[in-house]
């Protein structure tokens, strides 16, 4: 008996400690107020190396993203908070790459951008998987969403080249194929043919059917995809 304690508490020990590597930029996003960076609006923090005309850009760019977002689905209603980064190294030591992350947790949502993501479409992208989290539900989230379904509704409102309907050229099979497949976030194919899936989203009715989501409802009843 003595000896499944032990055992027991030794294998939770290690999922706590694991869950908490493996989170740890969301914590620290989410807990720990980045140092030396200054929070220039609620829950946006600048590198103290952005000057002030930078600053007002990224504003800026920032609001243009959350538009964008407002005028495709409807009025947004998370507040993630944002980290923007000068250099690489910075980027990268909140999880991000030269582009963007969103940190997603049951913390909430955490948007770090690299020195290479910070124009509208980058930004609106991030926004959007915060957005989609925040509405169905961190459990949900994990349980019911499917990185290709997210990754197809951020392309909806990132209008980069690669991202254009007219750009693209897959095969049905390629498109269909994403869905069987772990995502891979360096193919820029698994991107457009997420975005081909979700062309026939119903943007009007896009939070309502989030909503079903979160209430419990399978993902392919409520998208018939």
């Amino acid at each position: 008996m003595h000896k499944l304690k032990l055992a027991l508490i030794t294998g939770v020990s290690f999922i706590i400690l694991m869950g908490g590597i493996s989170q740890r930029h969301i914590i620290e996003c989410q807990l720990i107020t980045p140092s030396g960076y200054l929070e220039i609006e609620s829950n946006i923090f600048f590198s103290p190396s952005i000057n002030s005309l930078k600053s007002d850009e990224l504003l800026s760019n920032i609001n243009l993203a959350k538009s964008r977002i407002n005028n495709t689905f409807g009025n947004m209603t998370s507040s993630p908070k944002v980290i923007i980064t000068v250099t690489e190294n910075e980027a990268v030591s909140f999880g991000s790459n030269l582009y963007g992350v969103t940190h997603l947790s049951v913390l909430g949502q955490c948007i770090v951008l690299g020195p290479e993501g910070q124009n509208i479409d980058v930004i609106a992208h991030e926004y959007m998987h915060a957005e989609v989290h925040h509405r169905v539900g961190w459990l949900n989230y994990l349980l019911n969403v499917p990185t290709w379904f997210m990754e197809g509704l951020a392309t909806l409102v990132d209008f980069r080249k690669p991202y254009l309907l007219e750009n693209i050229d897959l095969t049905k099979n390629e498109v269909n194929s994403v869905k069987n497949q772990t995502f891979n976030h360096t193919e820029i194919k698994h991107y457009q043919a997420a975005r081909i899936l979700a062309s026939d989203v119903n943007k009007s009715k896009l939070y309502e059917n989030l909503e079903k989501l979160k209430q419990g409802q399978n993902i392919n009843s409520v998208f018939a995809m």
